[in-house]
């Protein structure tokens, strides 16, 4: 057993937001807890559904980012601001993606 961690979660380097940023997807439950990755009530406005975070180092590689998640297979989308997202990563991505376009 030595380090297995219960349920085999995945890191996904997810760089733009922060220094450091990551996602972790757990396939035991469905879900990827992507913290700044991307948000689904903004901070400043209280804008909800998918969207860009705010704050975030490098917009233009943090949305390129979504592409790491966009394949896994998943149910929810959790992150660090707002209420979870029911739906697909590559559907909260597409979401994020069309916000940021305008």
């Amino acid at each position: 057993m030595g380090d297995a961690v219960a349920g085999s979660p995945r890191i996904v380097g997810m760089p733009g937001h922060s220094p450091g940023s990551i996602a972790v997807h757990s396939p035991a439950v469905r879900a990827v807890f992507v913290g700044d990755a991307l948000t689904t009530r903004h901070v400043l406005t209280g804008r909800t559904g998918p969207g860009p975070a705010p704050f975030t180092d490098d917009p233009i590689e943090a949305l390129a980012s979504l592409s790491r998640i966009a394949d896994l297979d998943a149910d929810w989308v959790l992150p660090g601001h707002g209420p979870s997202f029911h739906g697909s990563p590559a559907a909260a991505a597409e979401a994020v993606r069309a916000v940021a376009r305008g």
